[in-house]
């Protein structure tokens, strides 16, 4: 029911946004420059444009992104005109203009404005790279066809494709590109992967169907499909992730502008698990809603997630809690304190949790604290954030020489109707310098303070052993308090667009201290990666390095790792972090 609301906007607007002008060619050899977005074409040159005129000829090109083309060699014109032979013909879309180079006993040069073919202007001065050919000497192009279909502007759909991936021909029935404007058509229901080869199978101006190849540590291969809906004020996007594996997420995400002041975004995941479409094992939902409302100097949000762990019923091993929160926050921009170069930032907010969920022998519900379990829990916080943006000094002249200063300071208290409340305070330093245009550096140094304390009980004492069985009395004194340290030098070298390096050093130091063998690592996402980076028992050294480069005009490699410094068994990170992005 609420896919079916999402989705009537987005294609009840889709003519909304539809592309000006579409133009339809065929040749005998197609290719395309992603680099340089140019389309060139060669032998049996056939454009067909949307309002019916047909231009054939030799040779043909296009600049996706200067949005015109040019026909050359033997070009018939036909036309509300009448039908015509010429040289040459450039049409630029974007001013409604088309110069044309008849053949005729007098040589001529005729201009036709807004597409009116019956009244051409003659003789007129003609721009001097309307006839222009790109030099492609040393360029490569990534795919080759035999038709297209150009979305002015927007998008360009291939059929009949070649595709070279690292110089291998690659066999496509069809292949889409989009080069427009609409970012909502970049939306993404999908995790993250190591490696992702998608295949944009078609798409319109509105909207995009998607094959993914997709490789992460904990699926190894798999395919993966995505389907794009983009109107003129909304998106949606649906995907089952991975298709060929037991275990799927299907995914639907999904965003309304109403008006200039509020927006609502969705995200539903449905689980299964499952052989291809088969009898389902387990089945749970999730569903996130949220809803934004700006306000003068300020803004509300509110924020519902509803999750069931068990779809199956008893046939399931999933434990059948079915809790649901609702928050609601407020916060106000970003103000200038006085004529101070500080900012401020103020928020609140109250919530709802609620789960009375029966187990198949007793009811779970939330917390169970003080011998009675609750199944409802009100919350409510207040928070501030003060900071102070690029405050420069040093020698403000030669941007080489100019230091800039950075500081934030934020705090909240969270209240619970359980007899319960944390405090949170963050404090972030830094000054960074670029040093020349390929390198800069940083250096940084952050305290994280969080205390969570109960009226009643709450944190014994706890010795926990080490790696080598002797207990660590250090722990005795921890109550519910801790506070993580770290500082951080950082260096950036930044050769070109094409290639970047950092390497990134931490120092730990935090209370309760770092004990080898008490506490694991945290647990990490599809790519590797740790899914939180603030953590007791972090490492008290760690040296980061990450190299990045181009491997393709359209794919990037990101190579990473951590090295601990033997710390305990924690040497290096369990892996390379590889990631290849589009």
């Amino acid at each position: 029911m609420l896919a079916s609301v999402l989705f009537a906007p987005v294609v009840a607007r889709a003519d909304a946004v539809a592309p000006s002008l579409v133009v339809h060619l065929r040749a005998d050899h197609i290719e395309f420059y992603y680099d340089r977005y140019l389309i060139e074409a060669d032998g049996h040159v056939r454009v067909r444009m949307s309002d019916g005129t047909t231009v054939t000829g030799d040779a043909f090109s296009m600049d996706l992104k200067l949005n015109r083309f040019l026909i050359a060699s033997h070009v018939h014109l036909q036309s509300s005109g009448g039908n015509l032979d010429g040289a040459a013909i450039a049409d630029f879309l974007d001013f409604r203009r088309i110069y044309f180079v008849p053949v005729l006993a007098k040589p001529d040069r005729w201009t036709y404005e807004n597409g009116d073919y019956r009244r051409p202007i003659k003789g007129r001065e003609m721009p001097g790279d309307t006839f222009y050919f790109p030099d492609l000497s040393h360029a490569t192009p990534q795919l080759s066809a035999k038709s297209a279909t150009i979305g002015a502007k927007s998008y360009v759909r291939f059929g009949d494709v070649t595709s070279y991936v690292f110089h291998v021909p690659v066999p496509l029935p069809s292949y889409y590109v989009y080069f427009g404007t609409n970012q909502d058509l970049a939306q993404n229901s999908l995790s993250g992967a190591n490696l992702d080869l998608t295949w944009n199978a078609t798409g319109s101006n509105n909207t995009i169907s998607a094959v993914h190849l997709r490789h992460d540590t904990q699926n190894g291969n798999y395919l993966a499909f995505e389907q794009h809906f983009a109107g003129a004020h909304e998106y949606a996007v649906v995907s089952v992730n991975p298709a060929t594996r037991l275990g799927k997420f299907w995914n639907m995400n999904a965003g309304d502008r109403i008006g200039n002041r509020l927006q609502l975004n969705v995200f539903e995941q449905y689980y299964t698990e499952q052989h291809l479409f088969g009898r389902q094992h387990a089945a749970a939902s999730y569903t996130f809603l949220d809803l934004n409302q700006a306000l003068p100097h300020s803004y509300l949000q509110a924020v519902i997630q509803q999750t069931y762990y068990n779809l199956i019923g008893k046939g399931s091993p999933a434990i059948p809690n079915h809790p649901i929160q609702l928050h609601i926050y407020g916060s106000s921009f970003n103000n200038r304190i006085f004529k101070t170069p500080f900012y401020e930032q103020i928020h609140w907010g109250i919530g709802f949790n609620h789960d009375t969920s029966t187990g198949y022998h007793n009811v779970t519900g939330l917390q169970t604290y003080g011998g009675y379990t609750y199944t409802t829990i009100w919350d409510h916080l207040l928070g501030y954030t003060v900071y102070l943006p690029n405050f420069k000094f040093g020698n403000r002249d030669n941007p080489y020489k100019t230091f800039y200063f950075n500081a934030t300071l934020s705090a909240q208290r969270q209240w619970f109707s359980v007899p319960h409340h944390t405090n949170s305070a963050t404090t972030n330093l830094s000054v960074s310098r670029q040093f020349s245009r390929d390198i800069s550096a940083y250096v940084a140094y952050n305290v994280t303070n969080t205390g969570d304390y109960y009226n009643h009980g709450g944190y014994t004492p706890y010795a926990p052993t080490d790696a080598s069985g002797n207990p660590d009395y250090g722990f005795l004194a921890f109550r519910g308090a801790a506070t993580l340290r770290t500082a951080t030098l950082g260096i950036n070298y930044s050769a070109n667009p094409d290639f970047t390096a950092s390497l990134t050093f931490d120092r730990h130091k935090d209370f309760p201290a770092a004990v080898p063998g008490v506490f694991p690592l945290p647990p990490t996402n599809n790519i590797g990666q740790y899914l939180y980076t603030n953590y007791l028992g972090q490492p008290p050294y760690d040296i980061t390095g990450n190299v990045r480069a181009r491997l393709l005009p359209h794919l990037m490699i990101d190579v990473q790792r951590t090295y601990f410094f033997n710390f305990g068994t924690e040497k290096w990170s369990p892996q390379f972090l590889v990631q290849c992005t589009q």
